[in-house]
């Protein structure tokens, strides 16, 4: 086989996938994906093992290169993966405990020392973002703070794609992507600010390196190859982050077009020019995988996680069936949720499992389901879920709108995705037409696109894809239906406005009897 295929891998919070992408083709010859464990050893903690993500890459990877003769013949490999993780490694490499994700909570006292020592200002002129748990930073003090002998011996914070690009090349990197979520990265000028992490008290010696997606870090190590299956000596590239590679994967590749990415949590990015000024904080910004652009961003933690949580709390009897007839059983849930009117007869639901991200950023929220009746069925709670991420994405939407951002369609990939209830209802409720590419996993797709071009085979990311992506269909939304949704979307914020003093007391009800606290 001729040597012109580049492997894509994508570290997302519940799973690693993996892409073989034949460059002379532009299709995709293998596909393969692992799942890896979370923890949530308290309420608001959730963290990962990032040797657990390794394991997830190296079997994703071996099950890809088990589908051909493909070891020899690829020429690069990228890869991206979630955001927002804490990962404190020592000299050698080693994790120093495990990683606090995007969704842990448990720094909001390190924030406001953030916002009282250096000012939220300062953290917005210089990252483009606000301060809140989801970032690198409180995480770093909390364990700074807690376990001083950890935050001593960490050579360098990594994110999941650094910590597996140092287990493929022996090298510490982060591309800017990544670095984004660091409050020291000056997102305009794609370096550390020194000022900044002496001011917030993290040495700037601890963050690594900065390298452009598409830029070579290293090679494949022999260690790396024996674990793999890959062959010693193959270029590796710095990735992106899971988000912005998934843009590029879809096809979003110009200021003005938007992305919506779902999973086990989801994203709605709207691309700027990075040198343009949006005076909104709500929504987070960092680099795309394209130099000069920059995603206005806003992540949501509970959108395929929500309908997980109901799966596997209350689907026993979906699962044995789904695996008796051979049907997904997410299938079976959508479509009984599909029998249920719009608005699901006045069920709502707050997505708020663990805490709320953009635009409400309250680690101390929770979800909630409001307006159970008599007549209320399993199939409401079903359609409920889906409506309550709906509603999640639509605040967002309207922010951005605000901010005088302008939206004219979504790019749409993820698991969800995949539904057409769940796109359908997502169209009516945002208002907005969903368009679908012809693609499988936009992620690794986007990856191992960057990948060609740090091994030289295409001369940059955008080439590429403006022939192998293709818009499958286009959801549109039904205005009559939208304006049902519009009004109980009024409602929605309100239920959660006037529960926010009461998430506050149960968060604190919770920690003083430790419930949920392992033991």
């Amino acid at each position: 086989m001729a040597a012109n295929l580049t492997l894509g891998v994508d570290i997302g919070t519940t799973n690693v996938k993996a892409t073989i992408l034949d460059t002379d083709t532009g299709k995709i010859v293998a596909h393969a994906s692992r799942e890896h464990p979370l923890f949530h050893p308290r309420p608001g903690w959730a963290e990962q093992d990032a040797d657990n993500y390794w394991g997830a890459v190296t079997a994703s990877i071996r099950a890809c290169l088990e589908q051909g003769a493909f070891a020899n013949a690829i020429r690069g490999v990228a890869m991206s993966g979630l955001v927002g993780v804490t990962i404190p490694v020592d000299q050698n490499g080693k994790p120093l405990r495990p990683a606090p994700i995007w969704m842990d909570a448990r720094s909001e006292r390190e924030c406001a020392d953030i916002r009282e020592r250096v000012g939220e200002e300062t953290i917005n002129r210089n990252n483009g973002n606000r301060i809140a748990p989801w970032f690198i930073e409180p995480k770093a003090l909390w364990i700074k703070k807690h376990e001083p002998h950890i935050f001593n011996a960490t050579h360098k914070f990594v994110s999941p794609t650094g910590y597996c690009t140092l287990k493929m090349t022996g090298t510490f990197s982060i591309n800017t992507g990544d670095a984004g979520l660091f409050y020291p990265f000056d997102y305009r000028r794609e370096c550390w600010n020194e000022d900044v992490a002496a001011a917030i008290g993290i040495p700037v010696d601890k963050y690594p390196r900065i390298y452009r997606s598409h830029e070579v870090v290293g090679e494949v190590t022999r260690q790396a190859a024996a674990e793999t299956g890959l062959s010693a000596g193959t270029p590796v590239v710095a990735g992106g982050t899971d988000i912005s590679s998934a843009a590029l994967g879809a096809g979003v590749t110009e200021a003005g077009q938007a992305y919506y990415s779902m999973g086990t949590g989801s994203n709605l990015g709207i691309m700027i020019p990075t040198e343009q000024d949006v005076d909104e904080f709500r929504i987070l910004k960092w680099p795309h995988v394209l130099p000069g652009l920059t995603m206005f961003d806003a992540p949501m933690a509970f959108t395929g996680a929500s309908l997980k949580w109901f799966r596997d709390q209350f689907g026993d009897y979906e699962w044995r069936l789904a695996e008796r007839i051979g049907q997904n059983v997410f299938d079976l849930f959508t479509a009984e949720a599909a029998r249920i009117a719009p608005c699901a007869d006045g069920l709502l639901y707050l997505p708020y499992l663990g805490n709320s991200l953009a635009p409400n950023w309250n680690s101390n929220a929770c979800g909630n389901f409001f307006g159970v009746r008599p007549d209320t069925t399993r199939g409401h709670f079903i359609r409920a879920l889906v409506e309550g991420v709906a509603f999640d994405l639509y605040s967002n939407v309207k922010i951005a709108q605000q901010a005088g951002v302008k939206l004219d369609r979504l790019i749409l990939n993820g698991g969800p995705a995949k539904s057409r209830l769940w796109t359908q209802i997502t169209a009516n409720v945002v208002n907005l037409p969903l368009a679908i590419p012809d693609i499988g996993e936009a992620a690794p797709f986007g990856d191992a696109i960057l990948a060609g071009v740090g091994a030289g085979i295409y001369p940059d990311p955008v080439t590429p894809v403006k022939t192998i992506v293709t818009i499958r269909e286009t959801i549109e939304p039904d205005a009559r239906i939208h304006e049902r949704y519009d009004e109980f979307f009024g409602l929605w914020s309100r239920v959660y406005e006037n529960l926010r003093g009461s998430m506050d007391e149960h968060r604190a009800l919770l920690e003083r009897y430790q419930i949920g606290q392992e033991h």
